[in-house]
């Protein structure tokens, strides 16, 4: 039995890591993975920070309705 996703919940694995190669000069590049921790689970990967919280927004709202509620 698939456990149904609570709306008001979300539990996810972050993983940070740096690109090996980095040119003189430039700032280390990130990368970043996001796994769901539920049955069922999805697999993201995401090439930039800005790309990573895109996708929370997206999953989570903008937290606006939720801060007004509590």
């Amino acid at each position: 039995m698939q456990e149904e996703k609570n709306p008001l919940s979300r539990a996810y694995l972050l993983r940070c890591w740096q690109e090996e190669e980095v040119k003189p000069g430039q700032a280390p590049r990130w990368r970043f993975r996001v796994e769901e921790v539920l049955p069922g689970q999805r697999q993201m990967g995401f090439g930039s920070l800005e790309a990573l919280i895109t996708f929370l927004r997206a999953e989570l709202g903008d937290g606006e309705a939720e801060v007004r509620r509590a």
